[in-house]
């Protein structure tokens, strides 16, 4: 079995189809929208969003905040950025409507960088089986009239190299480029909801003691 799995690796036909597919991505793309896809491909192997220790710390500033005001306020932020940087700016300026802003900015540019990480692997999966059939027929080309000894050698090397570049650009765009871009895309939408789920929370919680919240909420409307 060792044999067989040794037997299906060539780090020759697996740079052809590496290099070509990120190259050829690059240049459909761009290397700042690549490397802002892995970014957000790397971040799937943190720990997704936590609800809880987020509620939490926001639970504790409207207790802050309905005790001392949101000026004289100053409660510990919740670990998810965007959350934080909504309660900094309800902190220094008081309003649902400022609030509002900033947290559907932060979400539009949430989306456009998931959308952008989800485009470029998608154009990755779609171009690895490209450069498996190139590695495939530069595989082939090798395949000439061959007068010495280790021709047979080098003929099941061409042979080898044209099979197994076919297979790793399918295992690439099948195992790698398009489970990554689904799994962003899904993580992306779940940890949204989730966060809108504690935007609103707190702002119902605010308009409890803040007489003049209910009639500006429709400003908050995109928030959710």
């Amino acid at each position: 079995m060792p044999q067989t799995l040794s037997a299906l690796f060539d780090p020759g036909a697996l740079a052809i189809v590496v290099s070509g597919t990120v190259l050829a991505t690059v240049a459909r793309c761009g290397w700042r929208d690549f490397g802002a896809a892995l970014a957000t491909g790397g971040r799937l192997l943190r720990r997704r969003f936590r609800p809880e220790p987020n509620r939490r710390a926001l639970a504790l500033a409207v207790n802050a905040i309905e005790r001392e005001g949101h000026r004289r306020a100053d409660p510990a932020l919740p670990p998810d950025r965007a959350l934080a940087l909504m309660l900094e700016t309800y902190l220094r300026h008081g309003t649902l409507e400022a609030m509002g802003q900033v947290r559907r900015s932060e979400r539009a540019l949430d989306e456009a960088r998931r959308v952008s990480a989800v485009q470029v692997f998608g154009w990755a999966g779609e171009l690895a089986p490209v450069f498996g059939l190139i590695g495939t027929l530069y595989g082939l080309a090798q395949l000439g009239p061959q007068q010495s000894v280790g021709a047979a050698a080098v003929i099941m090397g061409a042979v080898s190299t044209a099979v197994l570049t076919s297979l790793y650009g399918a295992l690439l765009a099948h195992l790698v480029c398009h489970p990554l871009a689904t799994a962003i895309e899904r993580r992306g939408g779940v940890e949204e909801r989730e966060r809108e789920v504690l935007a609103e929370w707190f702002v119902a919680q605010i308009e409890r003691f803040d007489p003049g919240a209910p009639g500006r909420r429709t400003h908050l409307r995109g928030v959710a």
